[in-house]
């Protein structure tokens, strides 16, 4: 077994005891496995991490204050406060996606099958902010979350961009992590807004700790072009 796989599996009691404290309803355990996930994953990743990576050293210090702000909440500025962390991090994550996005001829079948993706991702992200202009405190919640999804929109073009253009494990590490972050934010403005079901929070929870381990997968993972049989 590979070093960093063994500080993977390390992850595992982190993720169990963070669904038993959701589960009990213990959020602050459930925040705090978050936060201690992290110490495995630095350890085993020691020596590939590029402290000189601006994106990486931004992407992950946003996203550990953004769990911070959770665990201390006191309020809705605090809840605010986080998902603006949150939304600032996903631009560092855009911009090491764009580092390896080289530009692909495509034929016109796939051009059309990109813009139709995008355009229903569009029109589901506006009627979603339609949903929850309702439920929103002020104009200033409901502008933040606005920039909050349009920026998540923008994080989900450049990762069918990347991945359509690109022929390698990081990249399907990307999208893979994107995927598990639209999910996850979906489920939680799903428990906040609308049904606060265990099963709802329980996999938003799984999903959000799922996200930093794909995370430090994509960062640490070298662009490199792969055949089919290597990606599966």
């Amino acid at each position: 077994m590979k070093p960093k796989q063994f500080y993977i599996l390390l992850c595992l009691p982190f993720i169990f005891v963070n669904l038993i404290a959701v589960f009990k309803n213990l959020l602050w355990l459930a925040y705090l496995c978050e936060i201690l996930i992290f110490i495995p994953l630095l350890v085993g990743y020691s020596g590939k991490i590029d402290f000189k990576n601006l994106n990486f050293i931004a992407y992950f210090g946003l996203s550990f204050l953004a769990i911070v702000t959770r665990f201390f909440e006191t309020g809705g500025d605090s809840y605010l406060i986080s998902i603006l962390f949150t939304m600032i991090s996903y631009s560092f994550l855009i911009r090491e996606a764009l580092k390896y996005t080289r530009r692909e001829t495509a034929n016109k079948f796939m051009l059309f099958f990109f813009f139709l993706l995008i355009s229903g991702n569009a029109y589901f992200v506006f009627r979603h902010l339609q949903e929850l202009e309702i439920h929103m405190a002020g104009i200033i919640e409901f502008g933040i979350y606005s920039v909050y999804y349009i920026n998540l929109l923008v994080l989900v073009i450049v990762a069918l961009i990347y991945y359509l253009n690109s022929y390698s494990r990081k990249s399907v590490f990307f999208i893979t992590l994107v995927m598990a972050v639209v999910v996850c934010d979906i489920l939680r403005d799903m428990a906040l807004f609308y049904l606060p079901d265990t099963s709802v929070v329980l996999m938003k929870s799984f999903l959000s700790i799922a996200g930093v381990i794909l995370a430090f997968q994509f960062f640490m993972t070298e662009e490199k072009k792969l055949r089919l049989i290597n990606l599966v």
